[in-house]
């Protein structure tokens, strides 16, 4: 009965001693348990790396996709010049006649006017005649740059800024209904103060006036409603009768409008030469009043006048005594 305690005794500190590193040799259980755990860290390892790839990677594509950006596409920076763009932003979208090509780099303003800077595919010919504005998407007037690449022939100088507009949204549309708002009803005010100041027994005599009037003019036109009716079908026959003959003698019309288009043109003709006529005319007589010339100084000397009368008198007296003595003057001989 007591041997079995001393056995039992005796076997505990051996189990104790095998759990326990001390009594272990030290080429027996040390390896074991260090490859065990160098498997197990380098396992982990391996995992938190595959993991930080995913992630990183995840991140790559997520950054990718927001930007738009593809493998292989190469993108251009082109520069344009607003007056004015609304809340454009960095980000925001560019499209080429409706398919989206781009996005807006940079927004900056300037003394007069605002730059942006904004990016597209190489693939997109611009032309001369290229524009761009600021447009609108949405209801809630999200923005976002058009461009029209134009057809004109040639290529677009991108060293100069291509010239921008911009339109209107529905924010700028309910700003300006909200000054439509209150123009109206300032002219409202205005109208109530009118009306308060006019007498009400005015203001009713005009209503009765205006009523009268109305009836007197229904009136008429139930009096005379088949007299407007004949009228109206002697206009639409005369109409008609116009019709036809144009048509009938559209030759003759078209000869009759190009003749007198040729003398319209003969007459501007003859209306110039007139003028340099009696412009030539107004410079003789101006050298005349001034004494110029030959007949200029002889119209302006009367003592000119005065032998010229005196020397057709004498010749006057010497043709009649010529007449009456012929002999005197005439004298023929025979040889």
């Amino acid at each position: 009965m007591r041997s079995e305690p001393r056995r039992r005794s005796r076997r505990h500190p051996i189990r104790r001693c095998g759990s326990s590193s001390r009594g272990a040799p030290k080429g027996l259980s040390s390896p074991r348990r260090g490859s065990g755990m160098n498997h197990t860290s380098r396992r982990a390892a391996i995992q938190v790396g595959v993991t930080g790839l995913l992630a990183l990677a995840m991140l790559l594509a997520g950054i990718a996709w927001i930007k738009e950006y593809r493998l292989g596409q190469k993108k251009r920076v082109l520069v344009a010049r607003f007056e004015e763009v609304g809340n454009l932003s960095e980000g925001d979208p560019v499209s080429v006649r409706g398919v989206r090509k781009g996005i807006v780099r940079e927004v900056r303003l300037l003394d007069q006017g605002v730059r942006v800077e904004f990016e597209i595919d190489r693939g997109v010919a611009l032309h001369p005649d290229a524009k761009i504005r600021v447009a609108n998407i949405g209801f809630m007037g999200e923005k976002f740059l058009a461009l029209d690449p134009g057809s004109a022939p040639g290529r677009f100088d991108t060293s100069n800024p291509i010239p921008g507009l911009f339109q209107s949204g529905v924010p700028e549309v309910i700003s300006g209904a909200g000054e439509l708002i209150t123009e109206a009803t300032q002219l409202s005010s205005r109208l109530n103060e009118f009306l308060a100041a006019v007498d009400p027994a005015t203001m009713e005599r005009a209503s009765k006036n205006l009523e009268k009037m109305s009836s007197n003019l229904s009136t008429a036109v139930e009096r005379n409603q088949e007299d407007l009716r004949q009228a109206i079908l002697d206009f639409r026959s005369a109409a008609h009768q116009i019709k036809t003959i144009a048509s009938t003698n559209s030759d003759q019309v078209s000869t009759s409008i190009r003749d007198f288009g040729t003398a319209s043109q003969r007459l501007t003709t003859l209306s110039e030469q007139l003028s340099v006529t009696a412009g030539a005319l107004h410079r003789v007589v101006e050298r005349l009043d001034n004494q110029q010339g030959s007949l200029g100084k002889a119209i302006a000397d009367s003592s000119l006048y005065v032998e010229l009368k005196e020397t057709l008198r004498n010749t006057n007296d010497l043709v009649k005594d010529i007449k009456k003595n012929p002999k005197r003057y005439i004298k023929i001989g025979i040889f």
